[in-house]
């Protein structure tokens, strides 16, 4: 049913086709099928409305990351798609909050920082870290609006940067990009904090190409690792 909704590209506010219509289309009974609707409006794809059924939703944060993650299974191509959104709306990311960040939010990203250094080997809680980097540089920009953008595609994302960190000499290197992205936000260059992420998310997308192309990420496991 999650996948009729993607691939029909219904639009908010659009029904599903009725209950006795669902099941004979998924050949199940209509207990089942009230149960699947219930469990999908609970995610906040759907709402259930008196009198007019099963109609889909505007899009919660959450509902926006199960919708990305469905179109993952469904067109894995999704993967360098979300890349490509986060070449867009990080680099200008570092941009705004090299121009707006406290001295307290340059102390809290170099905490992270320090962090990523101590778990080198251990890529679990330096992808962890690392999530948390970009968070705070998110919230550095002072933008309530792009930070909702922001929360489902980087969530999201963090199986990615799961494999490039286990990939042999990477977390070393990345470590080294997110400190040039933070000396250049600290002393305010907004110009040279957005070069240098931008250079960051062309050697991340080059790392999940090389992960893919040595058999350690496939569509499978990228949703296996997000819980697809």
């Amino acid at each position: 049913m999650l996948e009729m909704v993607i691939s029909d590209g219904l639009e908010p506010g659009e029904r599903l086709p009725p209950e006795r219509e669902l099941c004979a289309h998924l050949g199940v009974s209509r207990t089942v099928v009230r149960e699947a609707l219930n469990l999908i409006e609970a995610r906040g794809l759907i709402s259930i409305e008196h009198g007019r059924g099963a109609v889909v939703s505007g899009g919660s944060p959450r509902a926006v990351r199960d919708t990305l993650r469905l179109l993952l299974r469904v067109q894995p191509k999704t993967l360098w798609e979300l890349l490509e959104i986060r070449k867009i709306l990080e680099v200008e990311v570092a941009g705004l909050a090299a121009e707006r960040v406290s001295p307290d939010d340059v102390v809290a990203m170099r905490l992270q920082l320090d962090r990523m250094r101590d778990s080198i080997e251990a890529p679990e809680g330096y992808v962890d870290a690392d999530v948390e980097f970009h968070a705070l540089l998110a919230r550095g920009t002072r933008n309530e609006v792009l930070l909702t953008m922001l929360e489902p595609v980087v969530d999201l994302l963090r199986a990615s940067r799961r494999v490039s960190a286990a990939r042999p000499g990477n977390a070393l290197r990345a470590l080294g990009e997110h400190e040039r992205i933070l000396r250049r936000v600290e002393a305010g260059d907004a110009g040279g904090a957005r070069e240098e992420m931008r250079a960051h998310l062309v050697k991340t997308a080059e790392d999940i190409e090389a992960a893919i192309g040595e058999g350690m990420l496939d569509a499978d496991e990228f949703q296996e690792k997000e819980g697809v």
